[in-house]
């Protein structure tokens, strides 16, 4: 698992993932949420979390790329998590985590 996330560091175009776990924190699912362009992808916060309900995940990390080899949170990556994480939240199963991948390096926005 941690060789293929850390292969989204090499792709041209933003990808995103989410990687759902149960009360255990074992892996029930990965899905390919999105695929955006080389600096934008979107964030289509219904469909993380009805493919949560439908796995009964008791939580889930959303993982993506920066095709331009900075791993470093940009403001839109920051104020999207914050409110998935809240919308997340609310409907009980939280977003764990968000990490960044990009040029072998990963950035955990996490709180």
């Amino acid at each position: 698992m941690k060789a293929y996330v850390e292969s989204l560091g090499g792709e041209a175009r933003e990808w995103l993932m989410a990687l759902y776990v149960d009360c255990d924190m074992q892996l029930l699912a990965v899905d390919t949420i999105a695929q955006g362009d080389v600096a934008d992808c979107p964030v289509p916060f219904w469909r993380v979390i009805d493919r949560a309900k439908a796995l009964r995940a008791r939580g889930f990390v959303l993982v993506h790329n920066h095709p331009s080899g900075d791993p470093t949170p940009s403001e839109s990556d920051m104020q999207v998590t914050a409110r998935l994480r809240y919308v997340s939240h609310e409907l009980s199963v939280p977003l764990l985590d968000h990490l960044i991948i990009a040029n072998g390096e990963v950035h955990a926005i996490g709180w």
